[in-house]
């Protein structure tokens, strides 16, 4: 990505979401935005999907304020050592992996500078992650859940493709039964609301 396609009103946007964050998760995005782009790391700021995004030869990560957590999410994390045990175990089925914060005593600056200086140097070395393929086969127990919910059915019928993809892989690659049936029942609330898998990162 060169710098042309860099949003010229990135940083005051930045400015302007972390501001209306208030409590400590405002300090904690204050925090790891002097961080991101510090000397040391040199991330560019950037703004795409409502959210802070950070960019070095193509992007990085993005940050964002959520309920209960900040999250900085790392856009090819799939291929990034997790040597400090920081990812979240629910995205080990994407390509993308995030870590949350919930407390400014959370953040450590020399951890962290490990996992943004290697999701550079793949940017860098244009390295890109596969995608994990799932079955395909339309899951049963999706299908079933559909049919008993007309509203969600609808709605899952009128996405694209990729949309249907990243509610099909999030179920069909749960590791245990519990966590798939919380996934299944999840994805027909979301659905039922009209409300795409991706939806808490598009309102950020």
């Amino acid at each position: 990505m060169g710098k042309s396609n860099i949003n010229p009103g990135a940083s005051q946007k930045i400015t302007d979401y972390i501001n209306n964050v208030g409590g400590e998760f405002h300090e904690i995005l204050i925090h790891l935005r002097e961080i991101l782009t510090s000397s040391e790391i040199g991330l560019e700021e950037d703004w795409k999907w409502g959210a802070p995004n950070f960019n070095s030869k193509g992007m990085v990560c993005w940050l964002a304020s959520f309920k209960n957590h900040v999250g900085l999410n790392f856009f090819k994390g799939s291929l990034v050592t997790d040597k400090y045990n920081l990812f979240e175990k629910q995205y080990e089925d994407q390509i993308n992996r995030m870590i949350k914060y919930t407390a400014l005593s959370e953040v450590d600056k020399e951890q962290l500078k490990y996992y943004l200086l290697e999701a550079m140097e793949l940017n860098r070395q244009g390295k890109k992650p596969t995608p994990k393929k799932i079955a395909a086969d339309f899951p049963e127990d999706f299908q079933n859940a559909l049919n008993d919910n007309p509203k969600a059915r609808d709605f899952f019928n009128s996405l694209a493709p990729s949309y249907k993809k990243e509610y099909l892989q999030w179920v069909a690659t749960a590791k245990q039964e519990a966590t798939r049936f919380k996934r299944l029942n999840t994805s027909i609330e979301w659905l039922s609301d009209g409300k795409k898998k991706s939806w808490k990162y598009e309102k950020c």
